[in-house]
């Protein structure tokens, strides 16, 4: 009986030290590579191309979502080109992976009255001279006051590519420094995939976010381009599109 309990004292042991570095429970080391990440949110640009910015207005509630997010700074801001009407929301996070690999939409929209209306899957956002993978999916929420039917992409980023893993959070393990986009549009019901607002936003937005992050690399040469993904097809017959946004439930 000796022999078993050594053991399991020591696998109990090596299971607490494996929690403690992840969740860094004996301190609250923060990375340059982070402070980088953070300092660098405020230089991403307000006018991108035909495309207006507007910060959203912050609230003691929103900081306590950053907060509980594990977020070391933030962007929260709606995109409108006056050329065509059309408005995206943004909204960023950079803090630790253990955090920011989590909340994904899929689990806080819900909270916030919606309903997914289709499946997750992956879809390539062309940029440049190089392609970013996202994750995208409709959500809805039917009100007296009307429908809001979002189309929202997400995706992560530790090293100048954007991807959209599986299981992110294996993927980037605890600590990583790592940031993460929401883009979020009203979406008529059955509109394809490729015609909404957030790809054409995203297109001129992606390169000037990485030109900030990741200030030494190159669209061309540093950014690979990722693997096709799966190209979304029309639903249904266009019906009255969507009448108003909500960006909270992204936090």
């Amino acid at each position: 009986m000796v022999i078993p309990t050594i053991v399991g004292i020591l696998l109990i042991l090596v299971c607490a030290i494996v929690q403690g570095l992840w969740t860094e429970r004996w301190g609250t080391h923060i990375s340059d590579q982070l402070l980088a990440f953070a300092e660098a949110f405020d230089e991403i640009p307000e006018l991108v191309e035909d495309w207006e910015g507007e910060d959203n207005v912050e609230s003691e509630s929103s900081e306590r979502e950053m907060e509980a997010a594990g977020a070391a700074a933030q962007v929260s801001r709606t995109y409108r080109n006056p050329k065509t009407g059309e408005s995206v929301s943004v909204y960023m996070i950079c803090g630790a992976s253990r955090s920011v690999a989590v909340h994904t939409p899929d689990a806080c929209y819900p909270g916030a009255g919606f309903r997914m209306e289709d499946e997750i899957r992956n879809f390539s956002i062309h940029t440049g001279a190089s392609e970013a993978e996202f994750k995208t999916a409709t959500f809805l929420k039917e009100e007296p006051s009307g429908t809001q039917r979002l189309r929202v992409f997400w995706a992560w980023n530790a090293n100048g590519v954007w991807e959209a893993p599986e299981w992110p959070r294996m993927r980037y393990g605890g600590r990583t420094p790592l940031n993460k986009m929401y883009l979020i549009a009203q979406t008529p019901y059955g509109q394809a995939v490729d015609q909404s607002p957030c790809m054409q936003f995203a297109e001129v937005f992606i390169p000037e976010v990485n030109r900030v992050l990741f200030p030494g690399q190159s669209d061309e040469t540093s950014v690979p381009v990722a693997a096709p993904a799966e190209k979304l097809p029309a639903d249904l017959p266009p019906q009255e599109p969507a009448q108003t946004s909500e960006e909270d439930a992204a936090k």
